[in-house]
């Protein structure tokens, strides 16, 4: 339906229930044999069954036979893994790829910046945060990580990330992020499913155009975004978009530009009061920068 649906399962771990399902779905949907199988006359027979409180439908006697509930989860498993989003991944992100403000030197130069970093430091386990496509984590790869995990909030982005990885066999793996409402830890005593930080340790880390959306977009103060990058990878690369960069221009379109200490520079001294700057360079044609830290 074109309906993100991963934060639905923060609040159901074993998975949507039928009765919502069946009846957030358009009528002309039902008509689906999947649908009315699997959703509706689930729903259907599970409320019948409450209603009138006849408990056999439920009985002991009644047992579906092995082999017919696996076909019937075969078939399950056959038509979802058919399923494509709705509109085909598109979103505000998943093509930025292809549309966006460097030019063809401006990319060549950060793709360079992130191949010396790899080389430099080879990560067993990079963590791209802003992955987008994955077109960074690709490089990333072929420049020595061993594993790539990407994390992006667009779901159209990560659509087209995972079919990259799939498509190319790349040691990447792409998941939905909101960064400033990452999943906690849940279940029986909190343990069943680890948050963000318990689930694993990355040993670097890229965030490419990434800050703006953090300090503009979410009102997170820099101070407190430059300790949550360190907090997750001893060493990195960020890349810090000004004011001037027509994507912030953006962001403060239609907002009070509330943001005084939003400068390269205020974002460099928060960086080097708690790491080291290894490496920095102002993207060609632009004044973003990049700049590779090693925290203390």
């Amino acid at each position: 339906l074109g309906i993100p649906h991963n934060a639905w399962y923060r609040g159901a771990l074993e998975g949507i229930a039928t009765s919502e399902l069946s009846a957030l779905l358009p009528f002309s949907k039902k008509f689906s044999w999947n649908v009315l199988l699997h959703v509706v006359l689930q729903a259907h027979f599970q409320q019948a069954s409450l209603g009138s409180g006849d408990r056999s439908m439920i009985s002991a006697d009644r047992r579906l036979p092995k082999k017919s509930f696996e076909r019937m989860l075969m078939g399950l498993r056959d038509w979802i893994a058919k399923l494509e989003p709705k509109g085909s991944g598109r979103s505000v992100w998943s093509d930025y790829e292809d549309d966006n403000s460097y030019s063809f030197g401006a990319a060549k130069q950060k793709a360079t910046f992130i191949q010396d970093f790899v080389v430099a430091t080879a990560p067993q386990m990079l963590w791209d945060l802003g992955c987008n496509t994955g077109h960074y984590s690709q490089v990333a790869l072929e420049a020595g990580a061993d594993y790539v995990v990407g994390f992006d909030f667009d779901h159209g982005a990560i659509d087209k990330a995972e079919r990259r990885a799939t498509k190319r066999e790349l040691r990447f793996l792409p998941l939905v992020l909101d960064a400033t409402n990452p999943t906690p830890n849940q279940g029986w005593c909190q343990a069943e499913r680890k948050g963000l930080a318990g689930r694993a340790e990355g040993d670097a880390l890229l965030a490419l155009a990434l800050v703006h959306h953090l300090a503009i977009g979410k009102n997170v103060p820099l101070p407190d975004v430059v300790d949550w990058l360190l907090a997750l990878a001893p060493r990195g690369v960020v890349e810090f978009v000004p004011k001037s960069d027509p994507m912030v221009v953006e962001l403060l379109r239609f907002r009070e530009d509330i943001f005084a200490n939003y400068t390269t520079d205020y974002f460099k001294q928060c960086l080097r009061e708690r790491a080291r700057i290894v490496r920095c360079e102002t993207v060609e044609q632009s004044d973003r920068t990049l700049i590779w830290f090693e925290r203390h």
